[in-house]
């Protein structure tokens, strides 16, 4: 599904930021955490779901593993059978959220600046995903013996990384929502190449008109590179829907306040139809 009016895709400017100005910005815990904080080696997780030969492996955006909806929604993984964890991988930056990423007060749009030295080091997959490996490392000693990806906006990117290699637990899918693997290229990548290397299919949940404030880049699209590299892999695999009335973040940082009246009934429509989209998507191969 698409929504744009434009025949060519526009590559993402250097400067752009893996949330788009208007987009949905922090958004407090929602709810409390059926499950538990545990460690995979030396890196902290939440951990929900009961131990089996599958796991899901959670990768939170940049407010990091305690924020919105992303304990509840891997609650709901967790009720439908699976074993979710979310790896707490970002150093906290100026206090952070819970140990994690950004405090709640920063504004990404108006200081993504802040946040490129970050990408580029300690933020950056160099860093993260040896932690999201030694979580698979782990868990392939518990007796795991396959795994999805489910990355939210930046958790994307990782993702991305994560699923470009063999690793020790095989990834035999990838999920994200309001992606940001355009990142690759604000840091001096080519997330073109970077989709040549996947090993698994994707599904895509953009946001937005593309071109539009608090919108994700046409390349998530059907006729979009990403997902062009992608059915060139994995045939028929892939999947991508946008979601054309929402903002980037919606999935996990939509604020309940907006849940009033006929556009707030859409609003909840369209982060339950995501969220069943996603688990409809994993439960095909996890």
């Amino acid at each position: 599904m698409g929504c744009s009016n434009s025949k060519t895709e526009t590559k993402p400017a250097a400067k752009a930021s893996c949330c788009p100005p208007g987009a949905h910005g922090y958004l407090e815990p929602q709810g409390e955490g059926k499950g538990r904080k545990t460690s995979a080696g030396d890196v902290e997780v939440y951990e929900t779901g009961t131990v089996r030969k599958s796991l899901l492996l959670f990768i939170p955006d940049v407010w990091g593993w305690n924020t919105g909806r992303v304990r509840s929604i891997a609650d709901d993984f967790a009720k439908r059978g699976h074993l979710v964890v979310i790896p707490k991988v970002l150093p906290p930056f100026e206090g952070g959220t819970d140990g994690d990423a950004l405090p709640p007060n920063f504004n990404i749009s108006e200081r993504f600046g802040d946040v490129m030295p970050l990408l580029k080091g300690e933020w950056g997959p160099g860093a993260v995903v040896p932690k999201a490996v030694k979580v698979l490392e782990h868990y392939k000693e518990k007796g795991v013996e396959k795994a999805a990806v489910y990355g939210f906006c930046y958790g994307g990117w990782i993702g991305f990384h994560l699923a470009s290699e063999k690793q020790c637990v095989p990834i035999v899918c990838g999920v994200s929502s309001h992606p940001s693997i355009h990142l690759e290229g604000v840091v001096g990548g080519d997330p073109t190449e970077l989709a040549k290397k996947q090993t698994c299919p994707w599904l895509f949940q953009p946001a937005g008109v593309p071109g539009a404030k608090g919108a994700d880049p046409e390349m998530y699209d059907a006729e979009g590179s990403l997902v062009k590299e992608l059915e060139a892999l994995f045939p028929g695999k892939n999947k991508t829907v946008r979601y054309c009335q929402d903002v980037h973040g919606f999935v996990v940082r939509m604020p309940p306040t907006g849940f009033a009246g006929d556009e707030g009934e859409r609003m909840k429509a369209a982060i339950t139809k995501a969220i069943d989209e996603a688990a409809s998507f994993l439960e095909a191969v996890l």
